[in-house]
């Protein structure tokens, strides 16, 4: 392993990132000592310190020993660890609770099999947010920022709730059902045709959010 690049990689990102010396080491779990020591090419690292630096950092391993520079800087991976270190300075409640609702939605973006166009899709508007230029703890628009960007998955990438439709047709059809069922001057059988209808369209909810889940369009809001 060239230690070189090693050093230099290794602080690029950690530049690009956004994170001190004194952050990745309690994110990898690795000494400051040991950090400061591979930046400046004192040392040569064990492969499980290289990995926990790794998967601290969310590159892969061959990002961080190879050659290869990352220049991107706004992508899921990048405004994750931003959000986390946004989180790791505030001790605001109401702060805290936005930071990893923000974080949740992205991990659960970052983890689902999408397409090449619905990422570029994702990191795009990511910019176009620019959560970096929001001033030290600014909760409310961090809000305002995590509502835009839910709107913008639900009507431009099509992403709906987790259940949406099966919860839209159960509190639709009980209710209607049961006003059926406790109307005393209403037909037997009509009351079973309409709890067979009831049934039907929470069947098609069901159905409907199960196709949800393959196409992987469904997410946690």
């Amino acid at each position: 392993m060239e230690t070189k690049d090693l050093a230099k990689n290794l602080k690029e990102l950690r530049t690009i990132r956004g994170m001190s010396q004194e952050y990745l080491a309690d994110e990898s779990r690795v000494s400051l000592r040991t950090i400061q020591r591979i930046e400046n090419n004192e040392s040569e690292p064990t492969g499980e310190t290289i990995k926990r630096i790794a998967i601290a950092l969310d590159v892969e391993l061959t990002e961080l020993i190879g050659s290869k520079s990352v220049t991107e800087t706004n992508d899921l991976k990048a405004t994750i660890i931003f959000l986390k270190k946004q989180l790791s300075k505030t001790n605001e409640k109401s702060e805290i609770k936005t930071f990893k609702k923000f974080i949740a939605l992205l991990q659960k973006l970052k983890e689902k099999d999408l397409s090449p166009e619905k990422i570029k899709g994702i990191e795009s508007y990511i910019k176009y947010l620019e959560l970096e230029k929001i001033p030290s703890f600014s909760n409310e628009m961090f809000k305002q920022k995590l509502a835009k960007f839910k709107k913008y998955l639900k009507n431009k990438l099509r992403f709906v709730p987790n259940n949406y439709y099966t919860t839209w047709a159960v509190n639709f059809a009980v209710p209607f059902a049961i006003g059926f069922v406790v109307q005393g001057k209403i037909d037997y059988s009509i009351k079973i045709g309409v709890i067979i209808a009831a049934l039907v369209l929470i069947t098609i909810g069901i159905i409907l959010d199960l196709k949800m889940k393959r196409q992987e369009r469904s997410l946690s809001f």
